[in-house]
């Protein structure tokens, strides 16, 4: 009988595969990276031209008026429901 060797039992497992857990994390997080790029240029290009916008004001010598925030609105106090009286069942 032949020697039995762990090689002989066990199937070796390939160490280049990964698992479809490994490839799902690295596609989430490849799209998460890009869209993280997006927000940024865009942020970039926003700020940019806010600062473009804000010195032409300057130098038409107008100011910027400061920009109100809405007010939040309180809802109308509402009743609490009526509560039921309990009842006891007699015995």
């Amino acid at each position: 009988m032949a020697s039995m060797t762990k090689e002989k039992l066990f199937k070796p497992t390939e160490a280049g595969r990964s698992s479809k857990s490994d490839t799902t994390t690295n596609a989430s997080r490849a799209i998460i990276d890009a869209e993280v790029s997006a927000r940024e240029k865009k942020t970039e290009r926003l700020r940019k031209l806010r600062l473009e916008q804000e010195a032409e004001a300057e130098a038409r010598g107008e100011t910027a008026a400061p920009v109100k925030k809405p007010v939040a609105r309180k809802a109308p106090a509402t009743k609490p429901a009526p509560r039921r009286a309990i009842t006891q069942r007699p015995r």
